[in-house]
C-alpha cells in the first residue's frame, strides 16, 4: 500500500507541477512578443525536473524567464521573420500558375522542414545548453538532421497532442506543458548522449 500510495502521490504531483507550468506558459504568452521567453522558461524548469530533480515551478520559471530573456527574444524575432518570408513564399506560390511554381516548391518545402526541425531543437538547446544565439541555431539544425529518428518521433508526438487539443480543447489547460516535458524528455536523450561522448558539435560560448 506504501508503494501504492508513494506513486499515487508522485503522478498527482507531476501531475499538478505540469498545470501549474502550463498556466503560467499561458499567462506569459498573453503579450505575444514574450511567447519565445516564456517557452525558454517551461524548457529550463523542465529540464530542472529531469536533470536535477528539483520540481520547484514558480521559483524556477520566474529566474529562467528572465535569465534567458534576451537570447529567447532574439531567437524568437529571427523565427518570425523566417516564419513570414515562408507564408510570403506560399503566399506567393499559390498565386502563381506558371512553371515557376514548380519549381520554387520543392526548395521552400526543403525549408520549411530544415526551420521545423530546427525549431523542435533551439529552446531544449538554450535551456540545456549555455550557448551564442547563432551555435545555437546551428547546432540545432545539425542535431536534427543527425537524429532525424528522433525528429520524426517529435513531429508525431506533436502532431497528435495537436490533434487531442483540436478535438479536446479544454486539455488546453495542461497540454502546452505535457507537451514541452514529451519533447524535452526526447532531446535530453539526444543531449545526454553528447554529453557522455563528449562530441565536438557542441561549442562553449564566450
Amino acid at each position: 500500500m506504501n508503494i501504492i500510495d508513494s506513486k499515487f502521490y508522485s503522478v498527482i504531483d507531476k501531475l499538478s507541477n505540469l498545470f501549474i507550468l502550463n498556466i503560467f506558459w499561458l499567462l506569459s504568452c498573453l503579450p505575444l512578443f514574450t511567447i519565445a521567453p516564456a517557452t525558454s522558461a517551461m524548457y529550463s524548469v523542465i529540464r530542472q525536473w529531469k536533470v536535477n530533480g528539483d520540481t520547484s515551478v514558480v521559483r524556477n520559471y520566474f529566474h529562467y524567464f528572465k535569465e534567458n530573456f534576451r537570447q529567447s527574444i532574439t531567437i524568437g524575432a529571427i523565427m518570425a521573420v523566417l516564419l513570414a518570408v515562408l507564408f510570403f513564399n506560399y503566399f506567393y506560390l499559390n498565386q502563381d500558375q506558371s512553371l515557376l511554381k514548380i519549381v520554387m516548391t520543392v526548395p521552400v518545402l526543403l525549408v520549411s522542414f530544415l526551420f521545423l526541425t530546427t525549431l523542435f531543437y533551439i529552446f531544449p538547446m538554450i535551456s540545456h545548453y549555455k550557448l551564442p544565439t547563432k551555435t545555437a541555431l546551428k547546432n540545432s539544425l545539425l542535431l536534427s538532421m543527425m537524429n532525424i529518428h528522433i525528429t520524426a518521433v517529435i513531429l508525431v508526438v506533436f502532431g497528435m497532442l495537436s490533434v487531442v487539443l483540436f478535438y479536446m480543447p479544454f486539455t488546453g489547460i495542461i497540454i502546452f506543458s505535457t507537451a514541452a516535458w514529451m519533447h524535452y524528455s526526447l532531446c535530453h536523450k539526444v543531449f545526454a548522449k553528447l554529453d557522455e561522448a563528449k562530441q565536438s558539435i557542441i561549442i562553449e560560448g564566450p
